[in-house]
């Protein structure tokens, strides 16, 4: 009787292991899943928060370009802590808008750097030159979209729930 009584105490006690470590992994299950679905949401608010950035720079841009007699390229003095650059020209319209170094996917990136210092994580934001509108789009992995139309100044940012 006694080896029995051991045997259901050890039954009990992987029994108990077993339920405890099923809870552990339901729970780390919940906690993957809220910390994934929020990577999109954070992407998304980065993209936004470059939305602002991008406005300030571009109204910076312009004023210095008015006071400077409209001249056709400005030079830009962006010095960050990753990659010190010598400073560099931004091409600018007759409106007075930053004009990307070509009009395509590359010159949008190249763009984005002059006007802001840096490019976002390539794996967060997809960069798109749009021939229609003579804009570049940059696009977050959770669906929000900014756009600059370089011939008119015009940002256009876009949530992803935005109905047309």
């Amino acid at each position: 009787m006694p080896s029995q009584h051991q045997a259901e105490e050890d039954l009990l006690r992987t029994f108990a292991r077993l339920a405890a470590l099923l809870l552990l992994l339901v729970i780390l299950a919940v906690l993957g899943v809220r910390y994934f679905s929020a990577v999109d949401q954070v992407s998304a608010r980065g993209l936004q928060l470059e939305h602002h950035r991008l406005l300030n720079v571009l109204a910076m841009v312009r004023s210095q370009w008015l006071s400077l007699g409209r001249p056709e390229q400005m030079q830009l003095d962006w010095q960050t802590l990753e990659r010190p650059e010598p400073p560099g020209q931004l091409a600018m319209n007759r409106a007075g808008w930053p004009q990307a170094p070509s009009r395509d996917d590359s010159g949008c990136v190249a763009l984005w750097q002059q006007l802001l210092g840096g490019m976002p994580d390539k794996a967060v934001i997809r960069v798109q030159f749009l021939h229609q509108d003579q804009s570049c789009c940059y696009m977050s992995s959770a669906g929000e979209s900014l756009s600059y139309q370089m011939d008119t100044g015009r940002v256009i940012f876009l949530t992803a729930d935005t109905d047309y």
